[in-house]
């Protein structure tokens, strides 16, 4: 089991962790899939916590475990062993009852699809999440917000087919944020961007925990994706392994190895 060792630390870009109280805490969290005769184990005696404000990115390399990760802690999928908690709530229970209750409503979920009308507006395919539990003024008040906070509000009018992969993506998480979550997860929110676009999405992001005091949960698997959160970790076969304490000034991250240990 891996804790994050980063409690008490400061980065004088942003986030204090000596002055926030976990939002998120995963506890020995183990999820396994059977496929056929075989039982994979996607997540291993994961141990995290996510603290408000707080940026960090999970970096791990294809069926490293990252998505699963994501989806457990945002109670789409229940952990099978663990605990997973998000502000104050049991997210393992919420889990088993999600079809009733849906996404939980202090969360942020970066989804990767458009539309369903080809027709629909940006603005009105923003305030969706916020449109379908209030009233579509309220909906409209927060998708401009949205938008406005990820650059994309000049896109408030456009359709779908009209954007760019960049503008598309500015748009996604302007959906993500559009219910104002205390928390937001993003599974690879650059894929298919260039370096600029890249570079763009990645200060948004770092924007939302020091400017707005979001937590954000970001997996990617790309190592200059890791460099504008606060802190760092890495998921390999399951496993969480903390990096050493970022250091603001640092030219170099330290990548943690797995150590080899009798299983």
């Amino acid at each position: 089991m891996t804790r994050s060792s980063r409690r008490g630390s400061r980065d004088p870009r942003g986030f204090d962790a000596s002055a926030a109280a976990p939002l998120l805490s995963l506890d020995g969290v183990t999820k396994r899939y059977v496929r056929g005769r075989h039982e994979i184990v996607a997540l291993d005696d994961v141990s995290l916590e996510v603290a408000p404000g707080e940026f960090v990115a999970i970096f791990g390399s294809h069926a490293s475990g990252k998505t699963t990760l994501l989806r457990v802690a945002a109670g789409i999928e229940a952990a099978d062993e663990g605990r997973v908690s998000f502000a104050g709530d049991d997210m393992t229970e919420w889990a088993t009852s999600r079809r009733r209750r849906g996404l939980h409503p202090r969360l942020g979920w970066l989804r990767r699809s458009g539309p369903f009308l080809a027709s629909m507006t940006i603005v009105d395919y923003v305030a969706l999440p916020v449109a379908r539990g209030g009233s579509p003024a309220e909906g409209q008040r927060r998708a401009t917000r949205a938008l406005g906070r990820m650059g994309a509000d000049a896109l408030a009018h456009a359709t779908w087919e009209e954007l760019s992969d960049a503008e598309r993506t500015h748009v996604m998480l302007a959906q993500a944020i559009a219910r104002e979550p205390a928390l937001l997860l993003a599974d690879d929110p650059t894929r298919g961007l260039g370096v600029g676009d890249r570079e763009r999405v990645l200060t948004l992001l770092r924007a939302l925990a020091d400017k707005d005091g979001m937590a954000v949960l970001m997996a990617v698997p790309e190592v200059p994706d890791m460099l504008r959160s606060h802190t760092v970790m890495t998921l390999s076969d399951g496993e969480l392994i903390a990096s050493s304490d970022r250091n603001a000034t640092a030219d170099v991250i330290d990548l943690p190895m797995k150590r080899n240990t009798a299983r």
